[in-house]
């Protein structure tokens, strides 16, 4: 256990680059710092927003993945689900957050630049005018605290979904909302796997990236990493790798 935790946390954060002003998006799996405290997911938040400051801004996921076609969607309301990790929990109670509209990958966030998730589109996951794109055109960074990029890269899919690789389908995927205190019926355009002869490898992407140490940081944990990129320099990278092979993303399963 570290004497000083809001130091470590805080030191751990600055050798990742992290800086006054950044605009973050982050992911998180705080089970890799092997720190048992119930405040660290206090002290991380705390320490991201002495970091960045008050012109910083935050996001992070607030994914929608379960098919409950019973479940309503209001915009106010924070459905916690035992997907919703412990740092976002904690987030999801900052006052003046912004929720985007996005119907399956919302995001929250905070500060003065997380009001372009009001510009987001509720029936668009993926893809060009989605969360994703709204994020990288206003220079976002991805930060993945403890976090493997097969749990935390999900940009990779938003970029599998520019290139339409040819081992996933756009669908429509039916959800409700609230609105006006009605329940309205939302198409969703998502783009997913087409079968299961395939698995994501965005481990190997970021192994790749780590050959090129002026774009992509990264600072060990207990049980594992943490990496810092720009999503601008992760669209680039993916895209090229994606114009020469468009499986570089995946693997084939046994």
């Amino acid at each position: 256990m570290k004497k000083n935790l809001k130091k470590y946390i805080s030191n751990h954060i600055s050798k990742l680059g992290v800086k006054k002003n950044d605009k973050l998006l982050i992911y998180s799996d705080l089970s890799r710092f092997g720190i048992n405290n119930a405040k660290l997911p206090l002290i991380v938040i705390s320490s991201l927003k002495k970091i960045i400051g008050k012109k910083g801004t935050i996001i992070m996921p607030f994914y929608m993945l379960e098919k409950n076609k019973t479940f309503v969607f209001d915009r106010k309301k924070f459905v916690i689900t035992n997907k919703i990790g412990s740092l976002t929990k904690k987030f999801c109670k900052e006052k003046k957050l912004v929720r985007s509209n996005c119907l399956i990958h919302n995001h929250i966030g905070l500060g003065p630049d997380a009001k372009i998730l009001n510009l987001s589109r509720e029936n668009i996951s993926l893809g060009q005018n989605s969360d994703f794109a709204l994020m990288k055109k206003n220079d976002f960074k991805l930060l993945l605290l403890g976090c493997d990029p097969i749990q935390g890269a999900t940009y990779l899919h938003h970029l599998e979904a520019l290139s339409n690789v040819p081992y996933r389908k756009w669908i429509k995927v039916n959800k409700k909302k609230i609105l006006n205190k009605r329940v309205k019926n939302i198409s969703v355009k998502y783009f997913a796997k087409k079968n299961d002869k395939y698995k994501s490898n965005f481990n190997l992407i970021f192994n790749k990236l780590n050959n090129f140490k002026n774009i992509l940081n990264i600072e060990k944990v207990k049980y594992g990493r943490s990496y810092f990129i720009k999503l601008k320099d992760l669209h680039e990278f993916g895209l090229k790798l994606l114009k020469k092979n468009k499986y570089s993303f995946v693997i084939k399963k046994p």
